[in-house]
């Protein structure tokens, strides 16, 4: 929690409040609040602490004497703390589903009750049972945490699987046998999550593992516009079925795009403004939004925002 915090602080802008901080962290369900975590590169780490009150914030982002050096805490831009845990929860599903089944026993308790979770694990389980994939599980299973150990020189995250007649463990367990006290294995077994996305990320050699990502869930205003786009709306349309301004529509899209539900960055601007765009953000990715809008008078608040947003996350660069 210590290092997370402090990571938080030294990471995020300078001209950014306290509270802005904070709010990405707890997870404030805000459009700005999005835009600042996907900005500033703190994507994953928005809602890892969404139960910290805060005073205890304020007391821990002044007490740098509990922080941990023999570790740095990382980032991934492109999945949020929820989309860790969720795709870390479905992981566990399946490897539970796949170790009942094989040893021929259909009733056991789902290490997840998650509905969402619950039933990707069903779309990808029917698929390996179609095709016969059992092997292929086991061996990116395997694949998987031979890298993760070969990357950190030890593995926390494989105390959590359970299997035929085999329980997980608890964090307070897992900090018994390793030693760690349990807010220094949180903030472990985070970074463990962040390379753990990034491999499976790579679905020619997790083609099943990469099927259970599980994005992060979207706003329920933010839903009705994504079906809207999926059923061919256009912006307008969607606008006018909604009774809200475009600046509002425009928030939408822009949560979509930070949360990995669109892509098509160039329906809103094109190759040549990018190119233009890129150098400039890059020397000056510190400043204000008005900044950029002054340097390019050309482009909209939504614009500047939508290039910066798919320029952290590593979709939009000059080749």
């Amino acid at each position: 929690m210590y290092n997370i915090i402090n990571f938080v602080q030294a990471q995020s802008h300078d001209y950014k409040s306290q509270k802005s901080i904070y709010n990405i962290i707890t997870g404030k369900k805000s459009h700005q609040t999005f835009f600042d975590a996907a900005s500033q590169n703190l994507l994953s780490l928005y809602h890892s602490l969404p139960n910290l009150k805060y005073q205890s914030f304020e007391r821990f982002s002044n007490n740098e004497s509990n922080s941990n050096e023999d570790y740095a805490i990382i980032t991934h831009a492109r999945y949020t703390y929820d989309s860790l845990i969720n795709t870390f929860s479905a992981i566990q599903l399946l490897t539970q589903t796949v170790s009942n089944l094989n040893h021929q026993q259909n009733h056991f308790i789902p290490t997840s009750q998650h509905q969402f979770i619950q039933q990707r694990v069903k779309e990808v389980f029917a698929y390996i049972k179609t095709y016969n994939l059992y092997n292929d599980f086991k061996e990116e299973l395997t694949q998987l945490f031979a890298k993760l150990y070969q990357q950190h020189g030890t593995t926390y995250l494989h105390y959590y699987l359970q299997g035929y007649e085999e329980s997980m463990y608890t964090r307070q367990q897992v900090s018994l046998i390793e030693n760690i006290p349990q807010h220094q294995l949180l903030e472990l077994e985070y970074i463990e999550l962040i390379s753990l996305l990034n491999l499976i990320e790579d679905n020619k050699n997790f083609a099943l593992l990469s099927r259970l990502i599980i994005l992060p869930p979207l706003l329920n205003k933010t839903q009705i516009t994504l079906n809207g786009l999926t059923n061919g709306h256009s912006i307008e349309e969607i606008q006018q079925q909604q009774n809200v301004k475009i600046n509002t529509i425009e928030d939408h899209l822009l949560e979509l795009f930070i949360k990995g539900y669109l892509h098509d960055y160039y329906l809103y601007f094109n190759e040549d403004d990018i190119k233009t765009f890129i150098p400039y953000y890059t020397a000056h990715r510190d400043e204000r939004l008005r900044l950029f809008k002054e340097q390019f008078p050309k482009y909209s608040y939504f614009q500047i925002k939508l290039m910066i947003v798919g320029i952290e996350r590593g979709e939009l660069v000059v080749t």
